[in-house]
């Protein structure tokens, strides 16, 4: 069975913007980590996050 995740990649208010960058990058490792097929959101901020961890 192939696992994909969705990220959610809104700003709430009141948190930095390289706050949330940080999480979606940890997010993104932890996928990497316990090995999801996928990971991907249809926000510009979670999708720059994913390539970076997954492209170095």
């Amino acid at each position: 069975m192939d696992v994909i995740v969705m990220a959610e990649g809104d700003i709430p208010t009141g948190l930095a913007r390289e706050h949330r960058y940080r999480e979606l990058v940890e997010e993104a490792l932890l996928a990497e980590h316990v090995d999801v097929d996928a990971f991907g959101s249809c926000h510009d901020l979670a999708a720059r996050a994913a390539r970076e961890v997954w492209n170095g």
